[in-house]
């Protein structure tokens, strides 16, 4: 975790926010979206009950991924194990799983517009990406009633996190040339991945499902309780 006298450097041209547990307050009927998602695709395909934090481990990960894992977490088997025609079906079942609750999807993580408003009047990019797939992302964007330079989908890209496509697209969208001008702030240990793999600054904040130990191992620069905070960080251009 970063020392509370650091910063992040003054000439940031872009943020690149997660969804769920970031921006997004994602809980349906007091769980996050996606996991009751994870839980109820499993039980609708074969009734296997997955266990909350069996969820919440492969939160973050691309959602085929994160369906692979799960099944053969379940079954006590090797990753490898569990074939790609099955899990193609099972992320149907997800798919539709998804959409039935994102629709109940209407509020922000407090902070999160007014975060957002204040970088743009900075001049500083900003641009939200998930693991959702892109109608999905589309829809939460609209409803939240976000102003954002771009949003991006993991799925519809064909990488999920921690590969840094997401984070290289919203690069490319946004005309940033160099990884050290960007952020990426997310709930995840994932996320910090994701953007170390893209070379940028990382930001942890602590709004999801993920305790500060598993955030901490993860080494981001920043570990900050909200998105309210992020621009606590901005030292002004001198």
């Amino acid at each position: 975790m970063a020392e509370a006298s650091r910063a992040l450097p003054p000439d940031v041209e872009l943020v690149v926010f997660d969804m769920a547990g970031t921006t997004v307050n994602d809980l349906v009927d007091g769980e996050p979206l996606v996991i009751a998602a994870f839980r109820a695709t499993l039980k609708a395909y074969d009734g296997t009950e997955v266990e909350f934090a069996k969820a919440n481990e492969v939160r973050g990960y691309e959602k085929k991924e994160a369906l692979k894992l799960l099944m053969s977490s379940t079954r006590g088997l090797e990753r490898e194990a569990i074939e790609e025609a099955e899990v193609d079906v099972v992320y149907k079942i997800f798919e539709a799983e998804l959409e039935k609750l994102s629709c109940r999807i209407n509020s922000e993580i407090e902070g999160t517009s007014a975060c957002f408003q204040e970088l743009r009047r900075r001049g500083i990019k900003v641009c939200v990406g998930s693991g959702f797939p892109e109608h999905v992302v589309e829809s939460i964007v609209k409803n939240l009633g976000w102003s954002v330079d771009g949003f991006f989908s993991s799925a519809k890209l064909g990488a999920g996190r921690p590969d840094p496509i997401m984070m290289h697209t919203a690069m490319k969208s946004c005309d940033v040339q160099s990884p050290e001008r960007v952020v990426k702030i997310g709930d995840t240990k994932v996320d910090v991945e994701e953007g170390k793999n893209a070379r940028a600054w990382t930001v942890s904040v602590l709004t999801g499902t993920q305790p500060r130990e598993k955030l901490e191992a993860a080494e981001p620069d920043f570990i900050i309780e909200s998105v309210a905070e992020l621009t606590s960080l901005l030292k002004p251009a001198s």
